[in-house]
């Protein structure tokens, strides 16, 4: 698979701009980061629609996780 640089481009402007509005939830993955995520640990994701309706879920992090978070901060430096 060719990558379109133009597309790169456009994908770093559009992470830049989400790391701008959202600068906690960068600060929280940073710090994850930091503090590392060990297999076990479990993932609660919660999405609030404006109505108020709520949607949860969750997962545990397991070694395949962590290895295509590895691959995918490797293309990132």
């Amino acid at each position: 698979m060719a990558i379109n640089p133009l597309q790169i481009l456009t994908l770093k402007d559009k992470l830049n701009g989400f790391r701008h509005r959202h600068k906690g939830f960068v600060s929280f993955i940073k710090a994850a980061r930091r503090e590392g995520v060990p297999v076990g640990s479990v993932v609660d994701v919660k999405l609030t629609f404006p109505e108020g309706e709520a949607m949860t879920t969750n997962f545990r992090v397991t070694e395949e996780d962590l290895e295509l978070i590895r691959m995918l901060v490797a293309l990132k430096d």
